[in-house]
């Protein structure tokens, strides 16, 4: 291992800088968010339990976790991301009307269960799912009053 890429996390953990975490020590942090689970506490759980197959030399720490939940909550992907700079994703008419739906049906609808809805419906993959901060920034909300407009004017 090249030490010079290399370090050690607050829990005693060996690291190496751009090395992500396996896919399923990435799922089971996510999970264990959906049930409740603060990062510090995933942290803990993750250095006890058996079914993840993290080396005692990968302890992950909480501003890791924080970080793999934080990219989840924007993208809805475990994934890392990749080097370099992508397009940032913009909600389609289609997408913004399906939303505006989802309001109609339930103002309080958070937009991680929109972007849960938009998955699960098929409206969406992972690959075009608006962010988060799509969902909750004016941007929808000003196609939503646009979209609205035009209905009306009919």
């Amino acid at each position: 291992m090249d030490n010079s890429h290399s370090g050690v996390n607050q829990l005693g953990g060996v690291f190496v800088n751009g090395r992500p975490l396996p896919d399923s020590t990435r799922q089971k942090i996510v999970e264990l968010a959906h049930s409740g689970a603060r990062p510090c506490d995933i942290s803990r759980i993750l250095q006890t339990d058996d079914e993840v197959q993290v080396l005692d030399s990968e302890k992950v720490s909480n501003g890791c976790v924080s970080k793999i939940l934080g990219r989840y909550y924007e993208t809805g992907s475990i994934r890392p991301r990749a080097i370099g700079g992508s397009k940032p994703r913009v909600a389609t008419p289609e997408v913004v009307a399906k939303i505006a739906q989802y309001k109609r049906e339930c103002p309080s609808i958070f937009a991680w269960e929109i972007r849960d809805r938009l998955l699960s419906e098929g409206i969406c993959t992972n690959d075009n799912i608006p962010s988060v901060s799509v969902l909750t920034g004016s941007y929808v909300h000003d196609l939503i009053c646009h979209m609205k407009s035009l209905f009306l004017m009919r």
